[in-house]
């Protein structure tokens, strides 16, 4: 069985409620449930305001502490953080980010092998203030970001991808995986791939980084106008992707998985469930007749990430999606992870030499892809 891990979340509205006093207030518990377990941690942050001074302190303040702590050397994406756990880079993660949420959030993530904990305990300040922001010439630094870049070059076929020519649009949303599909199929590749949104932005431009709450009028545009192969959007925390074809229309999370399940199945012979957000396409003839034509089931599920979270663990999962767009894999990547979805995307699009919309229109087609 595969490790079941647990999330624990504390968030607030940055100034108001997460400061650097309410985080540094709940060093101790934090430290004591580290310590109790024998954890070792690792620190990260994503691309939010303040968010890589804070990971910093939390390290220097953890440590001062007696846990055993590494800090990520750069923000990470939070499949990232999956993949630095699933091999063993530590027992545990503390992120400081909001995840995809509003832009005028923060707060504090744990990542653990455990049900049941409370590891954010709203306690006394310690005693001694370090100075803010900590330095931290001797840390225990992790480039956790390269162990997942390398992870996703062993999934994809690189070679398909670099040798083939194809134009991707990639819409980071000023987020963590700003390089990483561009690092992953390596320089000097006939696929060129555009990243926009790429700068430094603390505050998201003021929106909400998350593909499904955005219109993606831009990516739409540029997708279209220059008729590349397709165009991605990424989630600020690497898990949620959205999916613009080449005439620059949305395609949907259902669409998504399908064509990746069929292509898993096709390509690399895999099989297990397909988890999909319950929805009236349930009962479309398509659907059934694509389940028919590939031999796997579709599973609409009323709570996808708990149904996938439970198919994953068992080793019963192909792929599953939820309602807003993350996908994850059963055999590789982390949970909800939108860089590998979106490479075996360009993976599949390389191998079909057709273009996204018209394996779209295939599969909405009574007898299937």
């Amino acid at each position: 069985m595969q490790t079941v891990r647990y999330t624990y979340c504390w968030e607030g509205a940055v100034v108001a409620d997460f400061t650097l006093d309410a985080v540094r207030r709940r060093y101790a518990a934090l430290a004591d449930l580290l310590n109790a377990r024998g954890w070792r941690c690792l620190v990260a942050c994503d691309t939010r305001f303040l968010s890589a001074q804070i990971a910093a302190d939390c390290y220097r303040g953890l440590r001062a502490l007696g846990a055993q702590v590494s800090l990520s050397a750069t923000p990470l994406p939070r499949p990232a953080v999956d993949v630095a756990l699933d091999q063993h880079v530590a027992d545990c993660a503390l992120i400081v980010s909001a995840g995809n949420r509003e832009y005028w959030l923060n707060g504090l993530v744990l990542i653990a092998p455990a049900p049941g904990l409370n590891p954010f305990i709203d306690g006394a300040p310690p005693s001694e203030w370090s100075p803010f922001p900590s330095d931290t010439p001797d840390a225990n630094l992790i480039d956790a970001r390269r162990v997942y870049i390398d992870s996703l070059r062993d999934v994809i076929d690189v070679e398909l991808v670099r040798q083939t020519s194809l134009t991707i649009f990639v819409d980071v949303m000023n987020g963590t995986t700003g390089g990483v599909i561009p690092a992953v199929i390596g320089d000097d590749a006939r696929t060129k791939t555009i990243e926009i949104n790429r700068e430094q932005d603390a505050w998201f431009g003021r929106q909400t980084p998350h593909p499904h709450s955005a219109s993606l009028v831009r990516l739409r545009k540029l997708v279209r106008e220059s008729d590349s192969h397709l165009g991605v959007a990424i989630s600020a925390d690497g898990r949620a992707l959205g999916v613009v074809d080449n005439e620059g229309e949305l395609a949907s999370p259902l669409e998504i998985a399908l064509l990746l399940a069929h292509y898993l199945n096709r390509q690399h012979r895999q099989r297990g469930l397909v988890i999909v957000p319950a929805s009236a396409a349930a009962s479309a003839p398509w659907v059934r007749g694509w389940e028919t034509q590939t031999g796997l089931n579709v599973e609409f599920a009323e709570q996808p990430a708990l149904r996938i979270a439970e198919a994953r663990a068992a080793y019963q999962l192909l792929i599953g999606v939820t309602e807003d767009g993350q996908l994850t894999f059963g055999r590789a990547g982390g949970i909800g992870d939108a860089p590998l979805a979106a490479l075996m995307l360009v993976e599949l699009v390389a191998r079909r030499g057709v273009k996204l919309c018209v394996m779209r229109e295939k599969l909405r087609q009574p007898q299937g892809a």
